[in-house]
């Protein structure tokens, strides 16, 4: 009889567990979206990091290291026509009435 509320027991803890991962997975929680810029001649990863520093809480080093690691790069050499995605969140245009700040 112990032996059958101790199988119960576990059986109904990892229902429980499963049933847990399967809510935090499909939750609706999206992951961030962040910005694709396309690098320009003259462009470096200081440049960018100068740049974009109003759209993020990093500093120039973090941004960086930031940008290669998202990006694969194994060196700060960045090229013309290159596609970047940078550490500033992408505001999703829906089409909607955007209106602007009226002063």
């Amino acid at each position: 009889m112990e032996k059958a509320k101790n199988y119960a027991f576990m059986l109904t803890l990892a229902v429980m567990i499963i049933l847990a991962a399967i809510y935090f997975t499909f939750n609706g929680v999206e992951a961030p979206s962040y910005s694709e810029i396309k690098v320009e001649k003259g462009d470096s990863l200081w440049s960018l990091a100068e740049e974009y520093k109003t759209f993020h809480d990093m500093d120039e080093i973090e941004f960086i290291k930031w940008v290669q690691d998202e990006n694969g790069l194994i060196t700060t050499k960045i090229l013309p026509g290159e596609q970047l995605v940078i550490p500033v969140l992408s505001v999703k245009n829906d089409g909607g009435l955007q209106l602007a700040d009226g002063d």
